[in-house]
């Protein structure tokens, strides 16, 4: 039944990024019905993400007190409310209303995906689990966009996004009839692990700030840097600065998410065998995080140096690949070293702050390439030296936080138990 479960998450990560990627792919049809202009229809897109910001922090909280699969239920009902109102939208206001419905419900998306994921999968089977779920991420980006095309060309942007809303609630409807958890409880080897505890939420602020969270924070918010540079930028770069044909260029682009959902799910499996074997987040998931962190680094430094059409796709894929595989390693660890109870908040909460990056990342790419004049190539080369700046930095923070963590030992959940009876027997004496 596990799988199966997981097989819906990993649908609706689908469904989610399915539905950021189509107001793109949208996007001319749309500018000329509705008669937008270019910097109208940026508004669009950023009222999206800071929607977006907002529901990460306000639903994503919601996982603290309700059920998350009824949660998920919501969201997806929620993402089918606003595609299917596209058949109303005749102004900018509008759209845009559209658009902030669908941000502020899909924000807390992977907060309440990884809090149900963490019901029915052990520590040492996370690893796997949440690669395979976030894969739909890639999916919903890379290889939905000919289908969605195509139907944009073929029945029009308005139909397209109900036939997504459609697809949401009929999620929505399977998935009830899913068990909330598994009928025997899980069974965790490593009891010092943080997610092994409940916290009460008015220590939310101590266990966010706790140095490795933040670090683990600071991991989320380069993983969308780098997402949004490549959706923003990477087609660009392959046509203009590679030589490549726009045709040959999707194919390519389509390989490179292929490969990287691959990579993504062995690096999890692997890292599940090792944590298995060694019951250490250190010999486990930091080493592959800090690994994939200096590989990327080397990988995106080498395409402003080589000439190679063929040697700066194979290292630009290689860069995209080692991000392909920081989102489901991040937020795996989320589900190991946060207090259960507390997954859904935090993640929401990094969530939003990462969505910044969504913003800012692009622009700033933009601004290095406009500066740059008509030397386009360097301009796109120093967008390039700030991904590898954030890589290694990343992973220097890492190395410097890990062994910081939030743990539970035996001696601190005995002590726990101890104060909690004797609070109920002084609330019995009185």
């Amino acid at each position: 039944m596990r799988w199966v479960v997981l097989g819906f998450l990993f649908l609706l990560s689908v469904l989610n990024y399915t539905d950021k990627s189509v107001l793109g792919l949208a996007a001319e049809p749309i500018m000329s019905e509705l008669n937008l202009t270019y910097d109208q229809f940026g508004l669009v897109g950023s009222s999206f993400f800071a929607a977006y910001a907002i529901g990460s922090i306000v639903l994503g909280t919601l996982t603290y007190r309700f059920n998350s699969k009824y949660l998920l239920m919501m969201i997806a009902v929620g993402w089918t409310i606003s595609l299917a109102s596209a058949y109303f939208v005749e102004t900018l206001t509008q759209l845009i209303i559209l658009r902030v419905v669908l941000g502020f419900f899909e924000g807390s998306t992977l907060s309440m995906c990884l809090v149900h994921l963490a019901r029915w999968f052990n520590s040492s089977q996370r690893g796997l689990a949440t690669a395979i779920m976030t894969s739909g991420t890639t999916v919903g980006t890379y290889l939905a966009a000919p289908l969605l095309v195509m139907g944009i060309t073929n029945y029009g942007w308005q139909h397209t996004f109900a036939l997504l809303g459609v697809a949401s609630f009929i999620w929505a409807i399977f998935f009830f009839f899913m068990r909330d958890e598994p009928e025997q409880p899980l069974v965790e080897d490593v009891k010092s692990l943080a997610s092994n505890k409940e916290v009460p939420f008015k220590h939310i602020l101590k266990v966010f700030v706790n140095p490795y969270v933040l670090s683990i924070l600071v991991v989320g918010f380069v993983s969308m840097w780098i997402t949004t540079w490549v959706l923003t930028w990477a087609p660009t770069y392959l046509t203009q600065i590679v030589g490549l044909k726009p045709q040959d260029m999707s194919l390519i682009f389509a390989g490179m998410g292929i490969a990287g959902t691959v990579f993504a799910i062995c690096a999890g499996k692997f890292t599940d065998s090792l944590f298995k074997k060694n019951k250490s987040l250190i010999k486990s998931y930091d080493r592959v995080l800090v690994t994939v962190l200096l590989v990327g680094a080397v990988s995106y430094a080498m395409t402003t140096i080589v000439s190679s059409p063929v040697l700066a796709c194979v290292f630009l894929g290689v860069g995209l690949i080692m991000n392909t595989s920081l989102l489901p390693l991040n937020a795996a660890i989320k589900t190991l070293i946060i207090p259960k109870n507390l997954v859904g908040s935090i993640t929401g909460i990094s969530l939003s702050i990462s969505s910044m990056a969504g913003i800012i990342g692009p622009w700033i790419t933009g601004y290095l390439i406009t500066i740059a004049g008509d030397d386009v190539r360097s301009g796109f080369n120093a967008g390039v030296i700030v991904i590898v700046s954030l890589y290694v930095a990343t992973a220097i923070v890492l190395l410097v936080t890990r062994k910081l963590k939030i743990t539970a030992t035996e001696k601190e959940n005995e002590s726990r138990v101890a104060e909690d009876q004797a609070k109920l027997e002084v609330a019995i004496d009185q």
